[in-house]
């Protein structure tokens, strides 16, 4: 079988054919085989522009998802294209456990400038669960090339997700990883309460005192663990796997306090909240935070290529210099290929020249004021965002917060009728629109009257 391109399968392929191929040789992620194999289960996506994707039958849909939260840039973005190109006609791979290439030399010069304080040092990878990965091992062999290997202990957030490899699923508690099928985990992993002011777990009635709750019991873990064994604090700025849950303002300065005064690493986890999306370049910008390191990936290169990254701060860094037994011995194949590091400047580059950071937080800002009527609707419990990443928490019942998730259907249902009316979204319980950082204001109000439409379609369909 010969390469044929885009143009040729669309001229010599059928739907049902591809979609046979599909059943029979894909094995999707997260999703059953039965439910991809049902009627309209299966998608076949074959362009992108903008902020909207179409299918192999020509229907098109607002990505209100943006990929995975990562198409940044939005799509059909050419000049990075011919970056990548350009890179792979001249050296297509090099060996970078031993060499260094120009790309990767001045994408780890653009981020240390662009990250806060003096996150500095570059650890490139091939995604977000490696740049995950990479910082739980150099938090671990920090603190043992300083003396102190006790300290091997990590503490997370409930319900965050932090990856899939299986020291980062260790500190994941998102409901959709089962994670207690892969169990056991990393035994030396405790889960601290989010700082999620709508459904705070310690009772705190406001931001604020949900987030001093949260951040002394992050504390009040360390004592019991020992502080001595804790190796490092793993979280999300803003968590949108728990329906973007924006902390209070004390949460983040408190933790870093915190960690300081027992010798712990902080990690912010901005795979999803950096390079623009919650209206700052990265999600700690908004608390005035600077952690020790930061874990990136999506929005570096907006899906354009698979890059990630671990940055940590100078002192962070200083700790494995010296001889052998002080190397940080890990590294992937695919870390810092010069494609994926032409795409990153070129997509960063963007970012920049376009003001998409400055789009986010104003659209972000437009999106939750069109969002807001629809609190008065029975099952819209709550409605949040910082910058093009909102949710919508959706409930059986208001006064219980009980989520409409323990309603059969009920969100495959909102689902199907969001999709028909031309926007692809996650819904669960949450309602999340997190759509490309170039969207504009007709795109929000269309964006925002499909779902209008189909939060009053499925309260009719259930009865409200």
């Amino acid at each position: 079988m010969s390469y044929q391109g885009l143009k040729g399968w669309m001229e010599s392929e059928t739907f049902d054919g591809l979609r046979a191929s599909a059943l029979s040789n894909v094995w999707f992620p997260f999703q059953q085989w039965n439910d991809v194999a049902g009627e309209g289960g299966l998608r076949i996506i074959t362009e992108g522009h903008g902020a909207k994707i179409v299918d192999f039958q020509g229907k098109e849909y607002y990505d209100g998802f943006a990929g995975l939260v990562l198409v940044n840039v939005g799509y059909g973005r050419e000049e990075i294209a011919r970056a990548v190109y350009d890179q792979i006609s001249t050296l297509h791979y090099a060996n970078t456990f031993a060499f260094a290439t120009i790309p990767v030399i001045k994408l780890a010069e653009k981020l240390a400038s662009i990250t806060p304080g003096d996150l500095n040092h570059v650890f490139l990878t091939s995604g977000g669960s490696d740049s995950v990965e990479t910082s739980m091992k150099m938090a671990r062999q920090y603190h043992v090339n300083r003396g102190e290997p006790k300290r091997s202990k990590f503490i997370s957030r409930k319900g965050s997700y932090h990856g899939v490899s299986l020291g980062a699923l260790s500190v994941n508690t998102a409901p959709w990883v089962k994670r207690e099928i892969f169990e056991p985990m990393l035994p030396t992993v405790r889960i601290a309460p989010q700082p999620s002011p709508y459904r705070c777990e310690l009772g705190g009635t406001t931001p604020s005192e949900c987030a001093v709750r949260c951040a002394e019991a992050v504390e009040k873990i360390m004592l019991e663990e020992g502080p001595e064994t804790i190796a490092a604090v793993i979280a999300e700025p803003v968590s949108v796997s728990t329906g973007v849950a924006v902390p209070g303002p004390e949460y983040w300065p408190m933790l870093r306090d915190i960690c300081d005064r027992h010798g712990v690493l902080l990690i912010a986890d901005e795979v999803i909240n950096g390079f623009g999306r919650t209206g700052k370049m990265f999600g700690m910008e908004h608390f005035g935070v600077v952690p020790d390191m930061i874990t990136v990936a999506k929005g570096i290169t907006s899906g354009y290529q698979p890059v990630g990254a671990c940055i940590t701060r100078d002192h962070v860094a200083q700790a494995f210099v010296g001889g052998p037994e002080e190397t940080f011995q890990h590294g992937y194949t695919y870390s810092g290929h010069p494609a994926g590091a032409a795409a990153a400047l070129v997509n960063i580059d963007i970012i920049e020249r376009e003001d998409l950071v400055g789009n986010s937080a104003r659209m972000g800002e437009y999106l939750l004021d069109r969002l807001t009527p629809l609190r008065e609707h029975p099952i819209v419990g709550d409605i949040r965002g910082l910058g093009l990443m909102c949710a919508l928490d959706l409930v059986k019942d208001k006064g219980t917060k009980e989520p409409l998730s323990t309603i059969p259907d009920a969100c495959s249902k909102l689902t199907n009728r969001l999709a028909d009316n031309g926007l692809l979204t996650r819904v669960s319980q949450y309602l999340i629109l997190t759509p490309v950082l170039t969207v504009s204001r007709q795109e929000v109000d269309e964006i925002v009257d499909i779902v209008s439409d189909g939060i009053s379609y499925i309260e009719k369909e259930l009865g409200y």
